[in-house]
């Protein structure tokens, strides 16, 4: 069934064309991801797509029967408005019904002998087995419980932003739409919130519309993905990575496109250098065709930029935590740890919000001082800390005097420099922006001047907390191709289970007690150690339960993902068997250092229990095989 159909829309904002002539349409089995650089128009489309707003030119039509349920970016709450009732802020006749439902129960409790009370309790209770409500109101408890919203009655100012976003995703999944439209929800979620939502939308028989930059989420729950590029709405079909095959295969037409651009170019060139005098009379159509296409060639060259800078080398001694403790109040939020940083290190930060990333970042930084326990720094080890809440931005200064306030050029890792108008341009600035105020640029805009400003700087040591947040696809992955070449230090809390991926080779992941764990490998590598650890786990189950369970095993044979596993699992052990061969040479190497032991074991312990759980991996995919 189609839900919306767009026919040939243009939408202009601020005298800019953000879309232009485009026509899709959304059917009631889409599962849409919407992507595309910051300020190119996704808002715009969204606003345009629920009839908050008409396009400029164009028809939007919409089946009679789409009821529309979204989560924004950050949803907006009054000072004193409970969790219940921002859930229940909704003109559904079942919302109405279960919050008044709510209210006259505590009428109830504390009046019970109110004849008006006990009318109005009798009334709405046939109301709710009417329109069949008992099972909403203990959906909508049931997912706040789930979400860990145990307090219903709490204030919505009193709940960090991680706990709003779960409190707007319960009142949009809890209400009966055909349509649901989430912009960034990703955002101030921790990593197992994130895979229960992908979950929950992969089980979903509903539509719904992802503003997105989370990789993953495409790659796992969409079958359709819509970018705006250039002005225009182009329709992929298929997950993440069917996307990017589709646009592989339009960027090599349009790299066709390019050479016939510039062989024109070439033709116009010799024609506009005449001057004046020799074009008098000439058509001026051409003198515009001439720029346009020069505009043209130049989105096309920004659009592959590439990113490198100049690297301070790093002394013998890089960054020593030593026993270091940290509390708020009562609350002890890192228990002793120690950990001696080396050249190269990746650093990945994982668990639950709350759990002391965020403070472990400022404690190295030197924005907090630990409780006990020293952080000792080498002498030419500089940090850059890319944070949250990003620097304090004068709102009338612009952009490109906020740029030359820090640097005037930057040396690129070839010995060639950049200035600040060539640094925009590789980070995808438009001209229009470089002398526009901070004030009047996007948030994620903001955030990429941020993160230039501390490239800038030429650090070695790298911290990041959440630094996908605001940024768009492009930028990530530019930022992801810079970390990877990075020969410094590299730290960085992020919930983007994509970017962990390609940029961190060690996970420290945090529990809700103070405790962190080292794990070799990356997210999705440490992810596969926990089930098989819960697999070993199992193995090691009382005698009667282990004989059950060995008997299953025995009546089925290897899966297709299982003989994969199996073919290769052997060279996984070589290979881990390999590295602690590495971490016992470096105890006894002649530079081997007593400062260095605590990292060293961290990293031996996490290998040898890598080890070990690919044994028992191992011992049971030999038994399915038959060997």
């Amino acid at each position: 069934m189609n839900l919306i159909s767009i026919d040939n829309i243009t939408i202009n904002r601020g005298g800019n064309n953000l879309v232009v002539g485009s026509s899709f349409g959304i059917d009631s089995d889409d599962k849409i991801a919407l992507i595309g650089s910051n300020g190119c128009g996704k808002s715009s489309l969204i606003s345009v797509l629920t009839g908050e707003s008409a396009p400029d030119e164009g028809q939007v039509s919409r089946n009679k029967t789409i009821y529309i349920s979204r989560v924004d970016q950050q949803p907006l709450f009054s000072d004193d408005e409970k969790v219940l009732d921002f859930i229940f802020r909704d003109p559904s006749t079942q919302m109405k019904l279960v919050k008044d439902y709510e209210i006259c129960s505590k009428k109830m409790e504390e009046n019970a002998q109110d004849e008006t009370v006990l009318n109005d309790f009798h009334t709405l209770t046939e109301q709710m087995e009417k329109w069949n409500c008992w099972e909403l109101e203990s959906r909508i408890k049931s997912l706040l419980s789930e979400l860990n919203i145990i307090d219903f009655n709490a204030a919505m100012s009193s709940l960090s932003g991680g706990m709003v976003k779960k409190a707007a995703l319960v009142r949009a999944l809890c209400q009966d739409y055909n349509l649901l439209i989430l912009d960034e929800p990703t955002n101030h979620l921790d990593i197992p919130t994130i895979e229960w939502l992908q979950e929950y939308l992969k089980k979903s028989d509903k539509a719904f519309i992802l503003v997105t930059h989370d990789r993953y989420f495409m790659e796992n729950i969409c079958n359709r993905i819509l970018e705006i590029d250039d002005q225009s709405v182009f329709q992929y079909k298929g997950n993440y990575s069917r996307y990017l095959d589709q646009k592989a295969l339009r960027q090599n037409i349009e790299n066709s496109k390019q050479a016939r651009i510039e062989s024109i170019l070439r033709n116009e060139l010799k024609w506009i250098s005449r001057g004046p005098r020799a074009r008098a009379g000439k058509d001026k159509k051409r003198t515009a065709n001439f720029y346009n296409l020069m505009d043209e060639k130049n989105r096309e060259e920004a659009s592959s930029a590439e990113f490198s800078s100049s690297f301070r080398r790093l002394g013998k001694k890089i960054l020593h935590l030593k026993n270091i403790e940290f509390s708020y109040g009562d609350k002890n939020v890192i228990k002793p740890f120690s950990y001696q940083f080396r050249r190269g290190e990746r650093i990945g930060l994982i668990g639950p919000n709350g759990s002391g990333k965020t403070t472990l970042l400022n404690l190295i930084s030197g924005a907090l001082n630990p409780d006990t326990g020293s952080i000792d720094m080498g002498i030419n080890t500089h940090i850059g800390y890319f944070d949250q809440t990003g620097s304090v931005l004068k709102s009338d200064m612009k952009v490109m005097d906020y740029l030359n306030e820090h640097a005037e050029k930057i040396t690129l890792a070839d010995g060639s420099t950049l200035t600040p108008t060539q640094l925009l341009d590789r980070f995808l600035f438009p001209k229009s922006l470089y002398y526009t105020a901070l004030g009047d640029v996007s948030g994620g805009e903001r955030r990429r001047l941020y993160l230039i400003r501390i490239l800038l700087s030429n650090p070695n040591f790298l911290l990041f907390d959440e630094p996908t947040n605001d940024l768009d696809l492009q930028t990530l992955s530019m930022l992801e191709d810079y970390l990877m070449d990075f020969p410094g230090c590299l730290m960085l809390v992020s919930h983007d289970r994509y970017f962990l991926d390609r940029v961190t080779d060690f996970q420290f992941v945090f529990d809700h007690v103070g405790n962190i764990h080292g794990y070799a490998g990356n997210y999705s590598e440490y992810k596969s150690l926990l089930t098989e650890k819960n697999i070993a786990e199992e193995a090691a189950a009382p005698a009667a339960k282990k004989e059950t369970s060995q008997v299953v095993k025995r009546e089925r044979k290897l899966s297709y993902k299982e003989k994969q596993e199996y073919e290769g699992i052997e060279e996984d052990i070589l290979d881990i068997e390999g590295k602690i061969e590495e971490k016992e040479a470096a105890f006894s190497a002649p530079d081997f250092s007593p400062e260095s032991a605590a990292s060293l074991t961290v990293e031996y312990e996490a290998l040898k229990k890598k080890l070990e759980l690919k044994y028992v991996r191992w011992e049971e995919l030999s038994a399915l095989a038959g060997e």
